[in-house]
């Protein structure tokens, strides 16, 4: 009866190394799934959050206003100081608080432009990279004069420049 009772004992009782088995592959599977629901996670809905934030980036963006000077007409400095330039030079800004400014400080804006008009000369404006020389110390200027206690406001709100006529006679 010895024999048969080592025998009975193996029939019940199933190896105990397979339920380890079986619990280290459903962990391995329980692991690779939530590895690939978070690929598919970044790979889908991340580029939707980019594209959300670059909407409100767009939304952000306001559009442009023009403050549009009076001409100007000044001397040309030597050699050329018989010749005159005359330039019309219109603001491009953002918004209705950017327009207000440069009209408040009109007077101050056109006094600093004849200074730096009239010390330019011919060949300092003949080229494209003479004028767009000029433009940006246009801009600089007027950011200058309208200067706020916030440095991030006084370059958000004159955007550039734009000639609208443009002589040297």
């Amino acid at each position: 009866m010895s024999k048969a009772a080592p025998a009975e004992n193996t029939e019940n009782n199933p190896p105990k190394k397979s339920k380890k088995k079986l619990i280290i592959i459903l962990i391995a599977l329980f692991v690779l799934c939530g590895g690939g629901a978070a690929a598919a996670y970044f790979m889908i809905l991340a580029p939707t959050e980019e594209a959300s934030q670059e909407k409100v980036a767009e939304a952000e963006v306001v559009a442009p206003e023009f403050v549009t000077l009076e001409p100007f007409i000044v001397n040309l400095s030597a050699p050329d100081d018989s010749r005159y330039l005359q330039v019309g030079i219109t603001y491009e800004v953002n918004g209705p608080d950017a327009v207000n400014k440069i009209k408040h400080f009109t007077p101050v804006i056109r006094s600093r432009i004849l200074m730096v008009l009239s010390q330019k000369n011919i060949s300092q404006l003949v080229n494209i990279e003479g004028k767009q020389k000029l433009m940006d110390e246009l801009v600089e200027l007027a950011r200058l004069t309208i200067q706020t206690d916030n440095p991030e406001d006084r370059t958000k709100g004159i955007r550039d420049v734009h000639f609208s006529s443009f002589v040297i006679q």
